[in-house]
């Protein structure tokens, strides 16, 4: 009995294992080295698109809302929905996975839950049949998309117009009993929108760089199939309207350039996302936030010193089209404006296009049922199975901690 009992409180008090969570190299859900991006633009509409497909007795609408302004009125604008951007975006990328030879089925909304774009844009475990290796994981989207609000008010930026159904075979429309209207926004409206790349590898930075510069091309951000009218990026002085903010510590000392949502006014917006020049003019806006921030700010060419009472020193400097803005020895971010912004996505397009060409299927698989076993319902802390490690991966070592995209 006495042994009983001291093997009993040796049980006891010996530490309770911890499951571990193998590292990925194949996916930024666990990666060790990722990085956070944020996407800032100013789009233009060139033709006639629409937002959302709801109807109205007979007439075919887009999507409003009414924005409140500071002084408590109301302005309506149109909106772009981000969950229809993000759509739109998820098929492209579907079809660049598809293309590059993925031999799984896996579409909206028959999501497989084991391929690149799943654990990118997530995917609900909790659907999934019996045996799958997701089954009971729900992955949120690692990819954040915001929803934008025209610049230009509805009484401006959208118009209706009669459409008639047409008869191929006998050339000839239905009259009165085939015509009905449809509600469209205008060329020359602008949208600020905004996209979050979080814990992301450079290729999974490519395929949303691909997704929205091949949709911009194609004409497929609107709802309506004879509303192709496009969209572009906006611009000044010959430069696109366009930022884009990396950071490998997910920091951000400089904020996005976030657009009101009440204003109307289109010359107040687009300075937001003008390109920076190389000079020590372009810093000043900087320079006055930080003081605002109460920074002691010191200047010189192309360069920000801002100095805190702590001994917290950020530097800022300015180089064809980008800044670097430093703590010590550490980079916190990089903010790539106009070109170089679009530079910057078609380079990451490219490592996209790349990187799908050469991952296999079975090896991208391996990796993420390594993962999801970790994660899953059945890996509780405290378990006694050995923990699980993804060959070559470096999980033999200690793992970081998990990004937190599986809920």
């Amino acid at each position: 009995m006495a042994n009983r009992a001291t093997a009993q409180g040796r049980q006891k008090d010996a530490p309770v294992r911890t499951r571990e969570v193998p590292v990925t190299v194949h996916s930024g859900v666990n990666a060790a080295a990722t990085r956070t991006v944020l996407v800032s633009a100013l789009m233009e509409v060139t033709g006639q698109v629409r937002f959302g497909d709801g109807t109205d007795i007979a007439t075919t609408i887009t999507e409003k809302d009414t924005v409140l302004r500071p002084d408590g009125g109301g302005i309506e604008k149109a909106i772009w929905a981000g969950t229809k951007r993000r759509g739109v975006d998820r098929r492209a990328i579907h079809e660049l996975r598809d293309r590059s030879g993925w031999d799984r089925k896996c579409y909206i909304p028959e999501l497989c839950g084991m391929c690149p774009t799943c654990w990118l844009f997530g995917f609900t475990g909790t659907t999934q049949e019996t045996g799958s290796e997701v089954k009971g994981i729900n992955a949120k989207s690692r990819v954040l998309y915001a929803t934008a609000v025209s610049i230009e008010d509805t009484s401006k930026c959208l118009n209706r117009h009669s459409r008639n159904q047409v008869n191929e075979k006998s050339q000839t429309t239905a009259g009165s009993a085939g015509i009905h209207e449809e509600e469209v926004i205008v060329a020359g409206t602008h949208f600020p929108i905004y996209t979050s790349l979080l814990h992301v590898l450079d290729w999974e930075i490519g395929v949303v760089a691909h997704a929205l510069l091949e949709n911009l091309n194609s004409n497929r951000y609107t709802a309506a199939s004879r509303g192709q009218g496009g969209i572009r990026f906006a611009e000044r002085d010959g430069e696109p309207a366009i930022i884009v903010d990396e950071s490998c510590c997910g920091v951000f000392p400089l904020p996005a350039p976030k657009v009101a949502s009440w204003e109307a006014d289109y010359g107040k917006a687009l300075p937001l996302f003008a390109p920076a020049r190389n000079s020590a003019v372009s810093l000043l806006p900087l320079q006055e936030l930080l003081q605002r921030q109460g920074f002691d700010v010191e200047t010189g060419d192309n360069r920000l010193t801002a100095k805190a009472a702590n001994n917290v020193e950020i530097a800022i400097e300015s180089s064809d089209g980008c800044l670097h803005v430093h703590q010590g020895k550490d980079e916190l971010m990089r903010r790539y404006y106009g070109s170089q912004a679009l530079g910057y996505l078609r380079q990451k397009q490219v490592e996209a296009y790349k990187k799908l060409t050469e991952l296999k299927s079975d090896v991208f698989r391996t990796e993420a049922s390594a993962y999801a076993k970790a994660i899953g319902p059945k890996a509780k802390a405290g378990d006694q199975a050995a923990p699980v490690d993804t060959p070559g991966s470096g999980s033999e070592k200690t793992p970081p901690e998990p990004s937190g995209q599986e809920s």
